[in-house]
């Protein structure tokens, strides 16, 4: 009896797959700032039914379920729950792949932006005080018979419009569908 519970026991575990995601980086949302993204590295162990023949699957179903969380929420211990959860459920459903484990070998936000990166963030928005002339932008001069379609900013009013100052306003609502 017992080699048979043995024996059946090893062939269900004969058909899982396992594969290694190291270094997988992705960037996602941040809390902390509206519209900030922080990069995110994932090492995972993925088990499960034939995930070595479905490994590009696997990897859009990580790539959706890791892009729906905030950074600050896989950084807990209840986020990574929440996020294998969300993961099988995903690949379950999505790709008909089933996967019996997942295992988060190291999950860190990456600060380390490169230098080139942050200099040339900083000539862009023209934080140094000098405007340095890059390929992609050149100051146009206006022809005088060139036709303005936006305008300076500094010449355009901006002031709200206050609808109740406006006696008129709202008399004809209605009157195109044949209302008196």
């Amino acid at each position: 009896m017992k080699k048979l519970i043995l024996v059946f026991i090893l062939a269900v575990f004969a058909n899982c797959d396992a594969i290694s995601i190291k270094n997988f980086e992705v960037d996602v949302y941040s809390k902390t700032a509206q519209n900030s993204t922080k990069k995110i590295r994932l090492d995972l162990e993925v088990i499960g039914d034939d995930v070595s023949t479905n490994e590009p699957y696997v990897f859009d179903a990580l790539n959706v379920i890791v892009g729906s969380f905030y950074a600050e929420d896989l950084l807990t211990s209840m986020g990574k729950e929440k996020f294998k959860d969300a993961f099988i459920k995903y690949a379950a459903k999505k790709h008909n792949i089933s996967l019996d484990n997942v295992l988060i070998l190291a999950l860190k936000v990456v600060e380390n932006a490169a230098i080139e990166d942050i200099i040339e963030a900083i000539r862009n928005k023209n934080l140094c005080g000098q405007v340095v002339p890059t390929p992609n932008y050149a100051p146009k001069k206006q022809k005088s018979n060139d036709v303005v379609v936006s305008p300076e900013l500094n010449e355009v009013n901006q002031s709200p419009i206050d609808l109740n100052s406006i006696d008129t306003f709202g008399d004809e609502f209605g009157k195109d569908f044949g209302e008196k």
